[in-house]
């Protein structure tokens, strides 16, 4: 082949290939939509009234963090390792606390996940509580962290991190930033149930 096909060739095979990468972005990351204040969940205000200390802090730290590396590293292990820790439990009370037999629900497994992440030094203002109805219709408690490639959710439904969008639940509030005894809606998109087999799986644990 003459040097100059060759190098046209070339240039061909570079731009086709360089518009097959365009064509399939990486996933995007994306940022709850929050609106008006919401009610606390009635369960938040009973737990507070236990742990007063935890509900009175008004964060004063940078609210959305840098996900580095080392970041993710650390929300996975919090992740994996409560996951395995706490044996699921069903609570008809719903009472929100911190598990004391390595037992318990939905709300168990978030704030301890949430209280393990402050110690480790994450900034209060960037890890927060959720609430969502599941894609079986269940009231369901989970942890969000805001970073700045999306709000990361730590669920015991499934095993590893994932962004929030992904997950078939309707959600409804979440913790505001500003403080940790405020609480705003979400902006929830349409449930889609057709993902949840898909994005659950076969989930870590059954009890909320």
């Amino acid at each position: 082949m003459k040097p100059l096909k060759l190098a046209l060739f070339l240039c061909v095979s570079l731009l086709t290939i360089s518009s097959m990468g365009a064509a399939t972005p990486a996933r995007a990351w994306t940022q709850m939509p929050t609106g008006a204040p919401a009610i606390p969940p009635a369960g938040f205000l009973g737990f507070c009234a236990k742990h007063l200390p935890e509900c009175l802090t008004r964060s004063q730290e940078a609210t959305t963090i840098e996900l580095t590396d080392e970041r993710l590293r650390a929300l996975e292990a919090v992740q994996t390792t409560i996951n395995a820790s706490i044996t699921p439990r069903l609570d008809p009370a719903h009472v929100w606390d911190y598990s004391t037999d390595g037992t318990g629900d939905c709300n168990k497994f978030a704030l301890t996940k949430r209280r393990d992440l402050l110690a480790e030094g994450f900034p209060r203002g960037a890890v927060l509580l959720a609430t969502a109805t599941t894609e079986r219709g269940e009231g369901h408690l989970v942890l969000v962290v805001r970073t700045d490639r999306g709000d990361l959710v730590l669920d015991n439904r499934v095993q590893h991190v994932v962004d929030w969008s992904a997950l078939p639940y309707h959600w409804v509030s979440v913790q505001s930033q500003q403080s940790p005894v405020r609480w705003v809606s979400i902006l929830s998109q349409p449930i889609a149930t057709a993902d949840a087999s898909r994005v659950i799986g076969s989930p870590v644990v059954q009890a909320r």
